[in-house]
């Protein structure tokens, strides 16, 4: 069924009126800074298919202080690592207005959540480990002020008050688990995952069967489902 918009009779001279423009949504002006194209270029997208939001790129803090005094972004993701990581972030964290700061660890680097969080970001995410969903989840409720928030990481072994995005049931598989979900939900048969992954037939069984085990779910179809939706419903 779908939505008509009708103009409004005028009461007084009986002839019908414009219907009142409705109230434009708020824009966010987000700002990515990190070296790798490949990254700048995949955030960029997410944010700008998943809320409004108005993006720039920059590939250095240096080219990122030029923009930010033209764009003045309310939200900045930044690339930490561990040696200019906190710098970084208490430089981002000086501009004016005080953007709302997420720092973006590359997994393989020695970055814990508490490193980020310490040092003034609002939320820390390991982009290895996190679906377009669970980013822009993340995003919401880092722009709602309700950070600190961690995604991505591992929760086993932190003490942190901060809010850990759930993920659902696919927070409990490995990266490798991860990728068969995404091949299995995109109509691969096993054959077409083992060659897809260089893997043996009988190793991407075992880990299907881990899949199964680990999320409860027996059939393929139930797989394909949860790979699609991110629900076991």
């Amino acid at each position: 069924m779908s939505i008509a918009s009708y103009p409004v009779q005028d009461r007084r001279g009986g002839r019908p009126t414009a219907s009142p423009p409705r109230p434009a949504r708020a824009v966010t002006h987000a700002l990515i800074v990190h070296q790798a194209e490949i990254v700048r270029l995949g955030v960029s997208t997410m944010l700008a298919s998943g809320s409004a939001c108005e993006v720039a790129s920059a590939a250095s803090v240096y080219e990122a202080f030029r923009l930010a005094s033209d764009v003045h972004p309310q939200l900045v993701l930044f690339d930490f690592t561990p040696t200019e990581g906190p710098e970084v972030c208490r430089l981002l964290a000086a501009l004016w207005p005080k953007p709302r700061l997420i720092a973006l660890v590359t997994r393989g680097r020695e970055v814990a959540p508490g490193d980020c969080l310490g040092v003034g970001a609002d939320a820390a995410l390991l982009i290895d480990n996190v679906n377009r969903d669970t980013f822009l989840m993340l995003v919401r409720r880092v722009m709602d002020g309700l950070g600190p928030i961690v995604a991505g990481f591992p929760t086993a072994g932190e003490h942190l008050e901060a809010a850990f995005v759930d993920e659902g049931p696919v927070s409990l598989l490995t990266p490798r688990e991860r990728e068969m979900l995404y091949l299995i939900g995109q109509g691969l048969s096993n054959r077409e995952i083992a060659e897809s992954l260089v893997l043996s037939v009988k190793t991407v069984e075992a880990h299907r069967a881990n899949l199964s085990r680990k999320l409860n779910v027996r059939s393929r179809a139930g797989l394909m489902r949860l790979a699609l939706t991110g629900s076991l419903a």
